[in-house]
């Protein structure tokens, strides 16, 4: 075998090393860094059922509007296959007498994500008391 190969293999191995940030390292940096990512995983998830609850709320209570896409963003998110994009929107509100700029992010049926295109008008559902606060549908 090429003794360069080991070589490397042992360069790499410290450049990993002298990446992973020292709270990180040995048995004990390991179990924190799971514990930390099992943090992560579970703030994720709360987020999404907080969102999902917030969206269930709009749906129900929210003031029916319009909004023209200004602009879509993929942000690299996705849930069970569906991107979660941002929108630049010009929002048209009954309870709001001028219509108003909102970036909104939501998580959009891959199917969908063609009709969703700068220019093009949608219907959304506002929070009577934040105009900020709204989704699609």
């Amino acid at each position: 075998m090429n003794m360069g190969f080991f070589k490397d293999m042992r360069n790499l191995q410290k450049q990993a090393e002298a990446m992973t940030p020292p709270e990180y390292r040995g048995m004990g940096g390991s179990m924190r860094q799971m514990r930390d990512g099992v943090a992560m995983a579970n703030q994720t998830l709360s987020d999404l059922n907080s969102g999902q609850m917030q969206a269930q709320t709009l749906m129900a209570t929210g003031v029916v509007g319009q909004a023209t896409i200004g602009g879509i963003r993929d942000t690299g998110m996705t849930v069970n296959e569906n991107p979660v994009v941002e929108l630049d929107l010009q929002v048209t509100s009954p309870n709001v007498p001028n219509p108003y700029p909102v970036t909104h992010r939501q998580m959009i049926n891959r199917l969908q994500v063609p009709q969703l295109q700068p220019g093009t008008t949608v219907q959304v559902r506002v929070d009577p008391m934040n105009p900020q606060s709204l989704i699609l549908g």
